[in-house]
């Protein structure tokens, strides 16, 4: 494609910056700079000399961008899950090896496909890589670096995942880098034309799809925002508990009641604060038939013990009265398992206004090496990555947590990753997702933002508000446009006063969930058929 002797070193950067400074990191983010990933691949698996030197440098490169932008991986796995670092780099080197495997295939893929002169070929190839990073998320159960992730921060560039869904929307994009690339490498300036247009679509599309503005509360306005009660009936309000808890502490049986303590008083005082704040007893009146609507939220595993079997869950029951709002919040559940097993999973629990239990929903897609061990590494040195838990048990109540007019669509942690399960969620009867996280696994790297990047995706999918409350932070409340609404801080407790909104009406995605797949590769097969009917027309023609 080209023959200038710089061209594969500058696809090489490409890729590896494209990963690196495309996603949030502590560094500088530039999110459209993650569209450099594929146009780089793309250009690799042209200019190299053979098939195999094209997967070999692609997934070399790719490895680096992924060792850079995952560099985190050896965190928890050190600090929390107690490895050597001797073991912990070399793991999470191995994992970046695996998931770069993607990006030699997409390689391959663009010297055998891609034309830089037919933007339909970079259609193509932008469905190959839908395919790809669907692929690698069902089978590879880590979807933590798709394109969408690292655009989530400019909510306009991904609009029409209200239709396409973000994974989709984020290979169109891929699409048009490799047709504005293609066509400047080979100076065609019909296929510049063609990919500017096309982004132009995309972008312009988003731009119509948020008329109006969402202004962000960011941390130093979060601290002192109150519950103002709404005459909107699907306006609720939600109050968000950091606790702020060390990970490599909670488990440790003394220190269970200071956990307690923590939660109960973060959300006592203020509930007390807001309610001083009502300047008469209607306005009193009137905020508690307010609150009475809404929850408080405790992150995931905020109660490290049972609360069907602990003398702890009296404090908050105690607490939940206290407040006169119900409760959502992490613990571990039990039950019998065959024979006499022990079965433990990640659980929410649902606490109404008068203290009983509502509900609880048990996580569904569990993190291999955080929450279970794969049979097949099944090694004594790995088992301190799961904590003193042992392993969880996989879920399989997935229906809405109900309370009033709340129908919340729970997601644990890792959870929010995934489209199918929101999909899921709303399915059933969600009006609003909520999710529960503990990020203080990640200490202070980029893997609490790039989380927070993906899980916003799921409320624009899904047309659903997305509330998060997280451990040590980054709490949040996305609309259902996937705009950022309230941030809380981080590595601080707190307790912070949002508000979310339910809605009903489910989005385009939804509705077409099952048939985009479907019908994605029916159109990738038709346009692999015409480029090689093309190219052999062109073949013959030289010839003749």
């Amino acid at each position: 494609m080209i023959a200038h002797p710089a061209a594969r070193p500058l696809a090489m950067a490409f890729v590896i910056l494209g990963l690196w400074l495309g996603f949030p990191n502590k560094l500088v983010s530039l999110p459209f700079l993650v569209l450099l990933y594929p146009l780089g691949l793309a250009l690799l698996g042209k200019l190299c000399p053979s098939p195999k030197g094209a997967f070999v440098q692609a997934w070399l490169c790719a490895s680096v961008g992924h060792v850079l932008a995952l560099y985190w991986l050896y965190v928890p796995m050190a600090n929390v899950g107690g490895l050597p670092l001797a073991a912990a780099i070399p793991c999470a080197i191995f994992v970046c090896l695996v998931l770069a495997t993607q990006g030699g295939i997409f390689a391959l893929a663009c010297r055998l496909f891609w034309r830089g002169d037919r933007p339909l070929t970079a259609l193509a190839m932008a469905l190959v890589w839908y395919f790809l990073e669907l692929g690698y998320a069902l089978v590879a159960g880590f979807p933590w670096l798709p394109l969408s992730g690292a655009l989530a921060p400019l909510p306009w560039s991904l609009q029409l995942s209200d239709t396409l869904g973000a994974t989709l929307t984020g290979s169109l994009w891929a699409g048009c880098a490799l047709t504005i690339g293609g066509a400047i490498c080979l100076q065609k300036w019909q296929g510049l034309v063609c990919g500017l247009v096309a982004s132009a679509l995309l972008g312009g599309y988003g731009v119509y799809s948020l008329p109006d503005t969402a202004p962000l509360v960011g941390p130093e306005e979060a601290a002192f925002q109150q519950p103002r009660p709404s005459q909107d009936p699907t306006v609720f309000p939600v109050l968000l508990v950091e606790g702020n808890i060390d990970q490599n502490q909670k488990w440790v049986e003394s220190f269970r009641t200071a956990t307690v303590k923590t939660y109960v008083d973060l959300t006592l005082q203020a509930v007390q604060k807001a309610r001083q704040k009502a300047a008469s007893e209607e306005a009193r009146a009137a905020l508690d038939n307010y609150l009475a609507r809404g929850i408080i939220l405790w992150p995931e595993t905020a109660m490290p013990f049972d609360l069907a079997r602990s003398s702890h869950t009296r404090s908050l029951m105690a607490m939940v009265i206290e407040a006169r709002m119900p409760l959502l919040t992490g613990s571990p559940g039990q039950e019998a398992g065959p024979g006499r097993t022990r079965q433990v999973f990640n659980r929410v629990w649902l606490l109404d206004a008068n203290g009983y239990p509502a509900g609880s929903y048990d996580k569904e897609h569990l993190v291999p090496f955080g929450e279970y061990v794969p049979s097949f590494f099944r090694w004594k040195f790995l088992e301190g990555l799961l904590q003193e838990i042992g392993s969880y048990s996989e879920g399989t109540r997935t229906s809405p947590l109900r309370m009033g007019a709340l129908s919340m669509g729970p997601l644990i942690c890792y959870e929010a990753v995934f489209p199918w399960l929101a999909q899921e969620r709303v399915e059933k009867g969600a009006n609003v997702l909520v999710d529960v996280s503990n990020d203080a696994w990640f200490g202070d790297t980029a893997a609490p933002w790039q989380h927070l990047a993906l899980t916003g995706l799921r409320a624009l999918e899904q047309n659903r508000y997305l509330v998060r409350c997280t451990n040590s932070g980054i709490s949040a409340v996305f609309d259902n446009r996937g705009r950022l609404v309230f941030r809380g801080p981080q590595f601080q407790a707190e307790a912070l006063w949002t508000e979310g909104k339910t809605l009903s009406e489910p989005s385009r995605f939804h509705r077409y969930f099952l048939y985009i797949p479907a019908v994605c590769g029916a159109l990738l097969a038709l346009l692999l058929v015409l480029s090689a009917l093309t190219k052999n027309t062109t073949t013959k023609t030289r010839r003749t």
